[in-house]
């Protein structure tokens, strides 16, 4: 079976719902080498209602995916979105400015005082009844952005992490068995090593945190790392 063919039975998969997808999917096939069309032919058997079932079942993941990923601003850096019980916060997606006139280490300070000023309107939200954190228990993080120093932030602040590999994520048998694998590559596709974090919102809530948390906040005082920070650079 060629390219090509892959390429005719996706088409005639596309609606108008799912338009975008199906085209985003069609890119990704004119981008791979033959040799990587025959390898996936050839996992399926060569067998045509192997590969439709398989398209069918991408386009299916990425349809439920972009359902339940609406964002909502939470401060002036971050995003969340709902997803089951979690709350899922969503790192600034283009840092290069900040970057460019903070540099690393103060660009990866400011995020992480971001990120705490993040959970505590999410954790004042949630204690005075907003709606859409009523039946939310925990607060969820994945991302590329998330690995190395940023997850040695993060397991400072009682978060549970996980680092998969690119090497993991290219392996079709992990990640067909772990959940959190897959939906790092129908996010992220495979050429990056993606970190994950998961806190408790009842974690947030005791003295204890809350207590670690004002600690950090003024170790970044003391480094001349404030709230202010992000709006100068707007």
């Amino acid at each position: 079976m060629t390219k090509q063919q892959i390429k005719d039975i996706l088409m005639s998969m596309r609606t108008n719902q799912n338009e975008a997808i199906v085209n985003n999917l069609l890119g990704k096939i004119d981008m791979m080498d033959e040799i990587s069309i025959q390898e996936i032919v050839q996992k399926f058997g060569n067998n045509e209602n192997n590969i439709r079932k398989f398209l069918e079942n991408k386009i299916s993941d990425k349809i439920h995916f972009s359902q339940s990923d609406e964002k909502f601003p939470i401060n002036d850096m971050f995003t969340y979105g709902i997803s089951g019980n979690c709350i899922h916060l969503h790192l600034p997606g283009d840092l290069h400015d900040l970057l460019n006139e903070k540099g690393f280490s103060k660009t990866i300070g400011i995020v992480n005082l971001q990120l705490l000023d993040a959970i505590d309107k999410i954790h004042s939200l949630k204690n005075n009844g907003f709606y859409r954190f009523k039946n939310q228990t925990s607060i969820y993080m994945i991302s590329p952005i998330l690995i190395g120093r940023e997850l040695k932030f993060l397991e400072s602040m009682d978060f549970k992490t996980h680092l998969y590999s690119k090497r993991d994520l290219k392996n079709d048998a992990f990640t067909e068995t772990n959940l959190e694998a897959k939906l790092a590559t129908h996010i992220f596709g495979r050429e990056f090593n993606v970190g994950t974090a998961l806190i408790d919102l009842d974690t947030i809530s005791s003295k204890q945190w809350q207590d670690k948390k004002k600690q950090k906040v003024k170790e970044f005082a003391d480094k001349g790392i404030t709230l202010d920070e992000t709006a100068k650079t707007k």
